[in-house]
């Protein structure tokens, strides 16, 4: 049996996804990451992007650990994984990442800084990251 949203926990739900859409307009999202991989010759090496988790500053957003060293096509399997998958968000609760879902660099545990990008002139491809606003 599904349990009723109340309305205040309604309107909360809205504002977060409504803040979460902005945050997706302003950096990378899980589904830019994949289209950028997707173009990458897949046995280049990516560093600074591990293994990602629930954001710990938005539990609905991804982390992805600063600490990562592999290929493109190791990364861009496990962002593929993560599409439509349900993450438990740092102290509770259950968030579906998707598409439009925001990256961070950040180790566990830790606000970190936003994903805007990749640098693929650098050789291995570096994270182009932005301080969190």
């Amino acid at each position: 049996m599904e349990v009723p949203i109340s309305p205040l926990q309604a309107m909360v739900n809205g504002m977060s996804a409504e803040w979460q859409k902005g945050r997706a307009k302003t950096q990378m999202t899980l589904g830019g990451l994949i289209a950028d991989l997707e173009k990458l010759p897949q046995d280049a090496r990516v560093t600074g992007l591990g293994d990602m988790a629930s954001y710990r500053g938005y539990y609905s957003d991804l982390a992805i650990d600063p600490s990562g060293d592999r290929t493109v096509a190791d990364l861009l399997a496990e962002a593929k994984s993560c599409m439509g998958k349900v993450f438990e968000g740092y102290k509770g609760g259950d968030f579906t990442m998707g598409e439009n879902t925001p990256l961070f660099v950040a180790e566990w545990g830790d606000c970190g800084d936003r994903l805007m990008g990749l640098n693929t002139g650098a050789s291995p491809i570096v994270p182009v990251t932005a301080k969190e606003e």
